[in-house]
């Protein structure tokens, strides 16, 4: 394997305060899309009482689905600060 003849280190930047307001953004547009999936979900798990279609596993599932992306949000933010 030939060796390099230019090594280029790339500069340890830090990314500053205009990455982390963009970043609690797009964390607050998380937070909205997971509680859609949380509603939705409700919506059709309740749904199940109303109607003779059996939706309520699908709705658990959507409710459980939007919790896990609020928990990985929230731990995104963690990751974020510290």
């Amino acid at each position: 394997m030939p060796i390099p003849e230019k090594i280029i280190i790339p500069a340890n930047r830090d990314p500053g305060d205009n990455h982390f307001a963009i970043s609690l953004v797009k964390s607050v547009f998380r937070f909205v899309a997971s509680g859609s999936l949380i509603w939705a979900g409700y919506i059709l798990w309740s749904a199940n009482e109303y109607t003779d279609i059996f939706i309520a596993d699908s709705g658990f599932l959507i409710m459980c689905a939007g919790a896990v992306f609020f928990l990985a949000e929230v731990l995104g933010i963690i990751e974020e600060i510290v």
